[in-house]
Formats: C-alpha cells, sequence, structure tokens
C-alpha cells in the first residue's frame, strides 16, 4: 500500500537513469498494478508491528534478494522496512543507503518501547549514507534530538514524500455532486472529512468526541470518516457520537480519496504524530481546506490562518471550538481552499518532489 499510495511517480522516475526494482509485503496485495511491467517486484512480508520471528524470516528473505540482485543503491521507507533494509545494505557495503523518515511511532509512546523504537531509528539513521525527511518541521525534530545527523539528512523540495498530482487531486464539481447524491448529502450541507487510518495517534476518538459536541447545534453539517479501521476504532467512535451518529457516513478503505476530497468543504486531521501530512495538501489541491493539530509536520502542510487552521493536539474542547467556528462561519471555507490550492501547486506538486529525488540520486551516483 505504501508503494502504490506513495512510490510509484518516484519508481518511475528512477527508472530513467537505473534499473528498478522494488521490496515489498504483497500478502495482502497480489501485485502492485500501477507500475510499469518491466519492474521486478520481490514479496518479503514485513510486518509493521513487532513480530519477532515472523521480522527474521523477513530478513533473511531480504538477504536473499540483496544477493540475487547485487543492487548498487538500497531506498527504504518506514521504520521496521528501514531497519531491515539498512542492517542488511550495511552488512553488504552496498554503496548507497537511503532511508526515508515519515514520522516517528516512539513520540507517543512511554518507558521502554518509546527508548526502543528511538534506538532503532537512530540505528537506521547511523547505517544510511543519506537520510531524507518528509518535513522541515520533523527533520529539526529528529537533529534536536540526536536521532540524525544534521550534515546528513535533508527535506526533498519543501517537504512530502512525494507531492501531490495535481491534475488528479483537483476541484471537480461534477464529482462533488456525484459523490453527495451517493450519500444522500444535500448540496447545501457542509461536510467535515476525515481520511486516513483509524487509531489512537491519528486523533480519532478526539475527532468523535469534539463532533459530538457540535453536531446539535449544526444540523446540516455531516462527517465523512474514511479509511481502514486498525482495531474497530470506529465502534469506540460510535459511542463517543451518540447522537451525533446520525450526522456521520463511514466508508472504509479507498483507492480513491479525491472522490471524497472533491465533495468535502473541511478536511480534518487531530493526529498525535504526523510526519508531514500528506492527505492535507491532497485535500488543498482540491481546494478543501484542512483543520489540524499544531504539531511538526503538520505545520508544514498548513499555513495557520491562510491554507486552514490549527488546534492543541490532543485538546477536544479546543477542537470542538475550532469546528464550532468553521461550522458557522462556512464563507471562510472557500477562501481558505482557494488559497491551500495555490499553495500546493506552488510548493508540492508531484513533479516538483519526483525532479528533485531525481537530481539527488543523477549527483550521488555520480
Amino acid at each position: 500500500m505504501t508503494v502504490s499510495v506513495f512510490l510509484v511517480p518516484h519508481i518511475k522516475t528512477l527508472t530513467s537513469i537505473a534499473e528498478v526494482r522494488v521490496v515489498a509485503n504483497l500478502d495482502q496485495y497480489a501485485s502492485i498494478d500501477k507500475l510499469p511491467s518491466n519492474i521486478g517486484v520481490y514479496n518479503v512480508p514485513v510486518e509493521r508491528k513487532l513480530a519477532p520471528v515472523k521480522d527474521v524470516k523477513a530478513f533473511l528473505a531480504l538477504i536473499r534478494v540483496l544477493l540475487a540482485f547485487k543492487p548498487t543503491v538500497v531506498h527504504s521507507i518506514s521504520p521496521k522496512a528501514g531497519l531491515l533494509s539498512m542492517l542488511a545494505s550495511w552488512g553488504f557495503r552496498i554503496s548507497v543507503r537511503v532511508h526515508v523518515f515519515t514520522g516517528q511511532v516512539w513520540t507517543t509512546k512511554k518507558g521502554f518501547m518509546r527508548w526502543l523504537l528511538k534506538v532503532a531509528d537512530k540505528r537506521i539513521a547511523a547505517m544510511a549514507t543519506d537520510v531524507f525527511v518528509d518535513s522541515p518541521s520533523q527533520r529539526d525534530f529528529l537533529v534536536a534530538r540526536g536521532v540524525v545527523n544534521a550534515e546528513r539528512s535533508g527535506v526533498l523540495g519543501t517537504g512530502s514524500i512525494c507531492g501531490v498530482n495535481t491534475e488528479r487531486f483537483t476541484p471537480d464539481e461534477k464529482v462533488r455532486t456525484i459523490v453527495r447524491d451517493e450519500f444522500g448529502t444535500a448540496s447545501d450541507s457542509v461536510v467535515c472529512l476525515y481520511l486516513g487510518r483509524l487509531n489512537q495517534d491519528k486523533g480519532v476518538l478526539d475527532l468523535a468526541s469534539a463532533f459530538a459536541h457540535v453536531a446539535e447545534s449544526h444540523p446540516k453539517v455531516e462527517l465523512w470518516v474514511v479509511g481502514p479501521d486498525e482495531s474497530d476504532y470506529f465502534q469506540q467512535m460510535l459511542i463517543l457520537f451518540d447522537k451525533a451518529a446520525s450526522q456521520v457516513k463511514r466508508v472504509g478503505f479507498t483507492s480513491t480519496p479525491e472522490r471524497f476530497m472533491q465533495a468535502a468543504d473541511l478536511f480534518c486531521l487531530p493526529s498525535y504524530r504526523e510526519g508531514f501530512g500528506s492527505s492535507v495538501i491532497e485535500a488543498g489541491a482540491c481546494g478543501v481546506p484542512a483543520l489540524v493539530s499544531r504539531i511538526y509536520g503538520l505545520t508544514d502542510a498548513v499555513i495557520e490562518g491562510k491554507t486552514g487552521w490549527m488546534h492543541r493536539a490532543g485538546d477536544v474542547q479546543d477542537l470542538a471550538r475550532q469546528l464550532d467556528y468553521l461550522f458557522t462561519n462556512t464563507t471562510e471555507l472557500a477562501v481558505k481552499g482557494k488559497a491551500a490550492r495555490e499553495y500546493v501547486e506552488t510548493f508540492f506538486a508531484e513533479e516538483v518532489v519526483t525532479d528533485a529525488m531525481l537530481q539527488f540520486y543523477r549527483k550521488r551516483l555520480s
């Protein structure tokens, strides 16, 4: 899923200067349809969560891939895959070892687990020859805490993993009407959209509590919750919604997030940790402003007061107050949405970020 959502533009671009192979967990996906047919794909089932026995098997499988392909460069993304990839490629002394940090799990952990995960990130950075971080504020955070080296780390362009395809993610009144008709949502209703994985760190329970506080005062407002549910979090959200549940619409994983963004008026991401906030700039490209928590990563995706608004992370009352204001002053949504589109086109267009990646590799491989 990470490859399909974030990496295809980079991979396609890099084929102009290198032979590219992709290693990914394909246990849930038989193939990656968006990739060109000349790119080999290896299935190495790296688990997202800690799974010692499976992790050892994945590490051995990764070694077999490296022995078969003998790459000049290994480029990894996500914590577990990064640790295994950097360890294996460092062991084989592969010339160029690049890792991309996209957010830190340990920032919301405590005790031994926080220490362990932080040490893992430090080891990844130490074994890599080059480190990218997907936002300037996240890089500052990692440098300040001694996780990455300032001289050996950087950001592609002004941030994000791969930018936004501004032709795919664009305002579309026709799609807006179609999607709202599918949901039975009136054209003059205000739609607040959450799109992403449902888990504690994304702040979905805070969003449910805040929406329940303000929904009764705004009967023509709806909250759309879109994305895969990792541990029955939506059932917990339903309890918190209480009477407001009638104003909530639910959709699981989608391969067409732009349709929901094009039909929405406000994007909300009350996350506790975020490397950058790709979904925020995708919504912005669709002309939808965002209300997000004021944390590193998201402060790069939103210009507070211009392309969106911010609230204190974990503060349900502050989130509810902001929602109430925006549902009351809906004319501000269109103004900020237009500014968000312009911001994304200028700084986060897909071609800007992929070209930065291409130029890095041309220089690095020379």
